[in-house]
């Protein structure tokens, strides 16, 4: 059977976009699985969770509110999704993987004033770790640290120290706020 050079390349391009579409669902079904785990969360809001843990170079947890049914294309824009008039960013969480050492690392945390005390860096953060445990890490850590100015219902060092203790973090050798998850 004979496939001229043109038709080849239009079969290779369409098999290249079928991979990157079947890649997307099965990121967004591992996402979804991990979001079902904690539908206690979700209950009552409209809110959309972009879970960006797999097949990202940069993991990441962000979740809107919307102000309108959401749509599947909705989650294509991912953390763009800030940027339009229908979606507020309530948290991000953002991790950070150190390949060498095969241990992630928990680099930003934070949820909007109107929202906190909500669950929301709770949710985050048992995402990240259960992801980080099913991933094999060696080690989960983060640095503790405010912000030398208070701002409104913001933890002081003692209570962001307490909340992540409350998540199986403890301290460990390497320094003063660097917290090492141990459960």
């Amino acid at each position: 059977m004979f496939i001229s050079k043109i038709k080849m390349n239009q079969l290779e391009r369409k098999i290249k976009d079928l991979e990157y579409y079947k890649n997307q669902y099965h990121e967004k079904k591992k996402g979804n699985q991990r979001c079902s785990e904690y539908e206690y969360f979700l209950a009552n809001k409209n809110v959309m969770i972009i879970d960006k843990l797999d097949n990202y170079p940069s993991k990441a947890i962000y979740i809107y509110e919307l102000n309108r049914p959401s749509e599947q294309w909705m989650f294509d824009l991912g953390f763009n999704l800030q940027f339009e008039d229908f979606a507020t960013l309530i948290g991000k969480l953002e991790l950070g993987v150190m390949i060498n050492e095969n241990a992630l690392r928990i680099r930003k945390l934070g949820v909007s004033n109107n929202y906190r005390n909500q669950g929301d860096a709770t949710y985050m953060m048992t995402k990240a770790i259960h992801w980080g445990k099913v991933e094999l890490f060696s080690s989960i850590s983060l640095f503790a640290s405010t912000s030398a100015i208070s701002f409104y219902n913001e933890l002081n060092q003692e209570q962001l120290i307490k909340f992540y203790n409350k998540l199986g973090f403890s301290g460990d050798s390497r320094g003063y706020m660097t917290y090492k998850y141990t459960q």
